[in-house]
């Protein structure tokens, strides 16, 4: 009975204080895509991932140049440095995660290489998203 109303009281707290995160679009579709019983093989989860990889890539673009907009020319021209030491970051890292992962064993970590760029693709979209929430934030 004690259990019960714990979890009773747990659920409840939670409504009405827990914070629900919305979900993405391109993540929703990814776990949509992960979720297909035709993608329960390593090849399908991958293709997964490099789908939801190619549209968070067109995301960081297009919320880059937005953010381009917002800048003065000086710092448009932080912005842009900062991008090319971000890709050479990025393309760094996805090596050396390949590399990493293509050597273990087992073919589950092909997948995982694959989440590597999506993650930072996802991360450095977020960082541009902030940006430009906090430069219109008043408009």
């Amino acid at each position: 009975m004690k259990l019960t109303l714990t979890a009773i009281l747990f659920c409840l707290l939670n409504l009405a204080f827990g914070q629900t995160v919305k979900e993405h679009p391109i993540d929703l579709e990814l776990q949509n895509c992960l979720d297909s019983s035709e993608n329960y093989t390593t090849k399908g989860m991958t293709d997964c991932v490099i789908r939801a990889t190619e549209k968070w890539d067109e995301e960081l673009n297009k919320n880059y140049q937005e953010l381009l907009t917002l800048l003065t020319a000086e710092q448009k021209d932080k912005l842009k440095i900062a991008q090319r030491k971000w890709v050479i970051y990025r393309n760094n890292e996805i090596e050396f995660s390949n590399q990493l992962y293509y050597d273990m064993q087992g073919t589950m970590w092909i997948t995982v290489a694959a989440q590597t760029k999506l993650d930072l693709t996802k991360k450095r979209t977020k960082e541009f998203e902030s940006y430009i929430a906090n430069l219109t934030v008043d408009k």
